[in-house]
């Protein structure tokens, strides 16, 4: 495999200092670090002597730039002396320092531990794969025990050291080629000694994510080239003398950010509390049962399962017993499995335990799922094989958390608009330049390359990236109450680009939970069997299909899903159960009938589902009929195959074609009477020949009774949706035609048709492509599948059609991607992948999800919305507390209010930074400028007042069924924006030049030396400025609503209007004083202290 195009930046001479961290196939450069006293005691005399400057650089090189951080404060040392490492990531082209642990092994008398875990010493995983025992060095062909190991954890996975190979090896489970054979040589569990020791090795069995730090929130979700920019204003500015503005400045900024780091940290914490799984579990160790947390599971225990356990949190094997599983959350298939153990009796434990393995899937049990004991008599015995993130959930949320971040476009937006007004600043910068080396040589050459920067900082002022900030809050503060959390406020700016949204099925457009519909039972009429249409009455008559709904089942409810198709099952016959807890002798009677006698039913013998015989049955005798009958139920076609070919009913499977279609689960039903004693004895396998067929059960999963009107709003408003699921096409293009994402069949009115598409490659690996019409089977060919007519098809397609067509790439894939509706059988990966090839066509995408299955898909994703609460509520940005399919267009609806926020935000700061730099530039020419108390009013109070306001307005209560210009280039925008400007520049040169015609203007004179304040040029400029600044502050408003709607925005245009009209008339002599008024008295009323600020008249 190739690794990634970083330019490595340790040698490639391996040193004692340098080695490798193997991470599923790729080979990623380490180095050894550890603090060293004298260069630490360096370091905090240079931080102190900074202020602390280089201590924020060490912070922010840790997170971006670890080797640097290193290099900069630690000392390069050999691998086996380091206590942290850095690791260069050739997968995701990045750095990352990790600590390294040593931990002591207890090698107690009896003790088995260092033997129990292994670790893979080859990262091909081929041929030369070794497993080698982690506790042990091996060097020629010699194995010596040690007592410490130690261990790096990256990616949340641990890897431990080999000093042989002076390498990072991935720790690992039970499972592979792991000699551990001698602690689970009987079923009496783990020895306390081991127990301590492979605690220490494996950590706690969690699948917890860690929370970022605040410089990383920092860095991540508010720090952007707008904050850095302003580090550079207050340098300047603070060095010109302003340093009360610049006091201001970082006073209002620190208030700022620190309540948005405490908002962002405390979402974070709620989310996490609130996703949190707390449960216990039965354990047997030292051949004695305890009740411990789950977290204290290790890879060696026997838990046992019981009917009190509901949700698995490893994954293992199953010992003794057996239990029905739901990987719903795992895989999106809404069908529970049967896991079972794989012999019949536990005696020759070291068998099982020789051929440990997850692949094996009937008796294999993974975390994240949930199971039911069901009738099983005992307890169910499993083996812990992997714990925590080495679980195939914690590998789900490994990947997703590693999952590519792509950068936002609004991130692109932001560089774009900051190129565009830094442009502006530098021609600014150049004409003041200009300006100043036409005055003679006295002038101070340093204050004028000062004073030139400066305008370069007025085209960012600093209230910008205080005021997105502040916006983003309201923001946030506004889907809280609509109990929508997001860990990246910044997100919101980005569901308001949003173009396309890939729904999840299970749990998202449906409940997860499956409902008896109806039954097709067989009849006979004119000597000739009928098979009945869909009866889905709850009242169903007495005989052979009442009586195997009742009997042949295995009764699993499974919790918090409910969806087990045996429960649905049973609930319609009203019938109860007595006797519960064997296998055997089980009896059912009506509970519709007062006299309990009336109907009985006892279970003779049970043959569970099974994967290969795809069929369950049981041996009921119908008491109050007197006789014993065989009943089974499964998958048409293995029941069908059993039957008795003369009772199945013509037109059969025509119906079970078109109920599949219909998005049913189907099960067929049969039966055959036992006549003798000697036939209760048999195997299934001898009685399953010529049965009876009876007819078949239909299922169906419960639609979300607000998917359809979701939908319905998404299309209106101009939204491309697209269904991404793990089941099956039938069912997937069903539920896609329930909610509106997929047309009804064609006809009449339907101007798309729907066709799947199916790829392979031939034998010299070229791609070959078959289509056909979902609805008549009707086969296209491969040009007009591709849509090369007006209106091209909808295309539904497969899982493995999917990854043939992934892997072939090219111009297919991306016609494919602009018509495709509907992907099922997809794996997580997939999902993954097509999210990003959407991405990268120019999508920007919201994935809505609800199990750990979708976390990847959720966190490439532009926007990832979690409906659940699970794991994938931490790989999205937003995660729905309700677990309601109406928050998506409560948050896309709030997107496109912050973003058009966003972008007056922008658009009025442009007016600002346009209007100050003409001023001051003008201000320059007369070798004037405005003074500090100036600025801090424009920057610190007007500006940012009127920022805040624009992000103040609350979001529509529907989305707009139109789309707005996404972007600040936008032609109109630019042009409104530059009329406004023209007219603005023009009054503010005929105000310079109207003033100095006047016969009370007095010039003001300058030393040539430096720039004068409290002129009346600058005062006058100053005047105009903050009354020309409010009406862009209106015009603006309007973006988001009526400004007669946005009542505080009122309230503070009235306040702005009363205090400048204060300052430009009657401020008092104080007030000139702090602001460096130059104005002229004129005594109306000679005992009051205050000034007319319109001239003086001559006298």
């Amino acid at each position: 495999m190739s690794q990634s195009s970083i330019t490595p930046i340790f040698d490639e001479q391996q040193s004692a200092t340098k080695g490798i961290l193997h991470q599923d196939g790729h080979e990623n450069p380490v180095e050894g670090f550890t603090k060293e006293t004298s260069q630490e005691v360096v370091f905090w005399v240079i931080c102190v002597f900074s202020f602390g400057l280089i201590y924020l650089v060490f912070l922010f090189l840790k997170v971006y730039a670890p080797y640097y951080a290193a290099q900069m404060r630690y000392h390069s040392v050999p691998l086996v002396n380091a206590t942290m490492i850095v690791v260069q990531d050739v997968r995701n082209n990045k750095f990352e320092f990790c600590e390294v642990h040593t931990v002591t092994i207890e090698h107690n008398s009896g003790d088995t531990a260092p033997s129990m875990v292994s670790i893979h010493t080859s990262s091909d995983g081929g041929e030369n794969d070794e497993t080698t025992q982690i506790n042990s060095t091996v060097a020629s062909n010699r194995v010596c025990e040690v007592s410490e190991i130690t261990y790096v954890t990256f990616g949340y996975c641990r890897y431990i050291y080999s000093r042989p190979f002076n390498s990072f090896y991935p720790l690992t489970g039970l499972d592979g080629d792991n000699p551990m054979k001698r602690p689970t040589a009987s079923l009496n569990g783990l020895k306390s000694g081991d127990v301590r020791t492979l605690q220490k090795i494996y950590g706690t069995n969690e699948t917890k994510i860690t929370s970022d730090g605040y410089m990383k929130i920092f860095t991540e979700n508010v720090m952007d080239a707008f904050y850095g920019f302003q580090i550079f204003t207050l340098i300047l500015w603070t060095y010109a003398g302003f340093y009360w503005y610049s006091g201001g400045v970082i006073l209002v900024s620190g208030i700022i950010i620190g309540i948005a780091l405490h908002k962002m940290k405390r979402n974070e914490k709620r989310l996490k509390k609130e996703l949190e799984f707390t449960d216990s579990v039965t354990v047997i160790r030292d051949a004695y049962q305890y009740y411990i947390s789950y977290k204290e599971l290790v890879p060696g225990d026997i838990v046992v399962l019981n009917k009190s356990a509901r949700y698995l949190t490893f994954d293992g094997i199953i010992l003794e017993g057996a239990i029905f599983a739901d990987n719903a959350l795992l895989t999106g298939v809404t069908r529970p499995s049967y896991r079972y153990s794989s012999t019949d009796s536990c005696v020759d434990i070291n068998a099982k335990f020789n051929k440990l393995s997850l692949t094996e899937q009937n008796n294999s049990v993974f975390a994240g799922t949930y199971m039911d004991v069901g009738q099983t008599e005992g307890d169910v015995l499993a083996l812990v094989v992997n714990t925590g993130f080495l679980t195939n959930k914690g590998k789900v949320i490994r990947e997703a958390q590693s999952a590519d971040m792509y950068a936002y476009s609004l991130d692109k937006d932001n560089v774009t608009y900051f190129k565009f007004l830094l442009t502006i600043g530098v021609v600014a910068f150049g004409v003041a330049l200009i300006i100043f080396w036409t005055l003679p040589e006295d002038f101070d050459q340093e204050a004028s390359i000062v004073a030139s920067l400066r305008l370069i900082t007025l085209a960012i002022p600093p209230s910008l990236p205080l005021a997105l900030t502040v916006a983003f809050l309201w923001s946030m503060r506004r889907l809280t109450r609509e109990h929508i959390a997001t860990r990246n406020f910044r997100r919101i700016n980005v569901s308001g680009k949003v173009q396309c949204i890939v729904f999840d099925k299970t749990g998202t457009l449906t409940k997860n939970k499956m409902e008896y519909v109806g039954h097709l039972a067989v009849y006979t009429e004119d000597d000739k069997v009928q098979l009945s249409e869909v009866n889905s009455s709850s009242d169903i008559e007495k005989g052979d299909v009442l009586y195997l709904m009742a009997c042949c089942h295995s009764l699993s409810p499974i919790k918090n899903s409910e969806m087990n198709l045996d429960r649905a099952m049973f609930n319609v016959t009203e019938w109860d159960l007595v006797g519960i807890g064997g296998t055997e002798n089980v009896r059912v009677y009506s509970g519709r009938s007062d006299n309990l006698g009336e109907f009985k039913i006892d279970i003779l013998k049970k043959f569970p589902f099974h994967s290969e015989r795809q069929r369950q049955s049981v041996i009921a005798h119908i008491v109050h009929e007197n006789r014993i009958t065989y009943y089974a139920k499964g998958l048409p076609s293995a029941i069908m195959s059993c039957c008795d070919p003369e009772s199945i009913p013509p037109f059969t499977s025509e119906k079970l074609i078109s109920l599949t279609k219909s998005g049913f689960r189907v099960l067929a039903m049969a039966k055959k009477e036992i006549v003798s004693e000697d036939e209760k004895r048999l195997d299934y396998k001898d009685i399953e020949v010529d049965m009876k067929f009876l007819g078949f059960l239909v299922f169906g999963d419960k639609l979300d009774e607000d998917a359809a009107k979701v939908i319905t709003t998404l299309h209106s408003c101009k939204f491309s949706t697209v269904m991404c699921t793990g089941d099956d096409i039938n069912t997937a293009v069903y539920i896609a035609r329930q909610v509106g994402i997929l047309p009804e069949a064609a006809g009449i009115g339907v101007s798309k048709r729907v066709v799947v598409l199916k790829a392979r490659t031939d034998k010299s690996g070229n791609l070959e492509i078959e289509a056909y019409d979902y609805d008549d089977g009707t086969e296209y060919h491969v040009a007009s599948a591709w849509g090369e007519s007006w209106e091209p098809p909808n295309y539904v397609i497969d899982g493995e059609t999917w990854h043939i067509l992934d892997e072939a790439g090219g111009s297919e894939l991306d016609r494919i991607l602009l018509a495709g509706i509907v992907y099922a059988e997809m794996k997580p990966k997939y999902k993954k992948a097509l999210v990003e090839l959407l991405h990268k066509i120019g999508y920007e995408t919201c994935m809505v999800g609800d199990g750990s299955n979708d976390n990847e898909a959720l966190r490439a994703a532009d926007v990832g919305i979690s409906l659940r609460n699970t794991e994938s509520g931490l790989a999205a940005h937003f995660h729905s507390k309700t677990n309601d399919i109406k928050s998506v267009p409560v948050i896309l609806n709030e997107g496109r209010t912050a973003l058009a926020q966003y972008l007056t935000i922008l658009m009025f700061t442009a007016c600002y930074s346009v209007l100050a730099m003409v001023a001051e530039t003008m201000m320059y020419s007369c070798l004037y400028e405005l003074s500090e108390a100036e600025w801090i009013y424009i920057d610190l109070f007007l500006v940012m007042s009127i920022d805040l306001m624009l992000g103040y307005s609350e979001s529509r209560k529907t989305i707009a069924t139109s789309r707005r210009s996404r972007s600040f280039f936008n032609t109109t925008r630019l042009f409104s924006m530059f009329c406004f400007l023209i007219v603005c520049i023009a009054v503010q040169v005929g105000l310079i030049y109207y003033l100095k015609e006047q016969i009370w203007y007095e010039h003001v004179p300058t030393s040539f030396e430096e720039l004068t304040e409290g002129s009346m040029e600058s005062t006058y400029i100053f005047f105009l400025i903050i009354f020309q600044l409010t009406f862009p502050a209106i015009v603006y408003t309007m973006e988001t609503e009526p400004v007669y709607k946005n009542t505080f925005m009122l309230i503070l245009l009235a306040v702005l209007y009363v205090i400048n009209a204060y300052l430009d008339l009657f401020s008092a002599s104080w007030i000139n004083d702090i602001f460096e008024f130059d104005v002229f008295t004129v005594d109306l009323v000679p005992s009051t202290d205050s000034t007319l600020c319109f001239g003086e008249l001559d006298s």
